[in-house]
């Protein structure tokens, strides 16, 4: 901590005050010799004021002169500067979430149309291959015959075999189911 100069009177000064200090009435001369005569107490140590003094000063006089209305107004806006953060930190995740959805519809909806043409695509492949199957049963050239009742074979049923059952070569014995003991 340094000393803050004081500010001294010059001499000449000094003289010209006491020449008009006697020209004063003497009640104010009376007053002036008692004022002079007391002793003068020794000057303030005013310290230089270093960032970290100021910032423990500011700080514990904040925290001791601050009326109560202004320390709640002080937490409200702390809290709400939280709650502002956190708010915005949601939207963004909200926003962000929201985008990857649509981009990820669009995605899907694209694959959806491809699938439904592919599968128009095969309806119709479908038909055309059964188009020319029925033309090529209709040439006479393959030797293919409309069916008819003068077509049909019937053939006999197979005689009846008798029933075997098949018999257990190693039967696995079941355990018995174990009855509890007592309670």
């Amino acid at each position: 901590m340094s000393v803050a100069p004081q500010n001294f009177v010059s001499t000449r000064k000094r003289r010209s005050r006491k020449a008009a200090v006697s020209q004063l009435p003497t009640t104010l001369k009376a007053r002036k010799a008692s004022l002079k005569r007391e002793p003068v107490p020794p000057p303030k140590v005013i310290p230089v004021p270093t960032r970290a003094n100021n910032l423990r000063e500011m700080s514990l006089r904040d925290k001791q002169a601050a009326p109560p209305w202004l320390r709640t107004l002080v937490r409200a806006q702390r809290s709400s500067s939280v709650i502002t953060f956190l708010l915005f930190a949601l939207t963004l995740t909200v926003y962000a979430w929201t985008v990857y959805n649509q981009q990820r519809w669009a995605q899907d909806y694209h694959k959806l149309e491809n699938l439904q043409r592919q599968e128009r695509q095969m309806t119709a492949a479908n038909e055309v291959l059964k188009n020319q199957l029925a033309q090529q049963a209709e040439n006479p050239s393959t030797g293919l015959v409309a069916p008819s009742p003068e077509n049909t074979i019937f053939m006999s049923p197979a005689p009846q075999r008798p029933l075997t059952t098949a018999s257990p070569q190693h039967a696995v014995p079941q355990p018995s189911p174990k009855a509890p003991l007592g309670y």
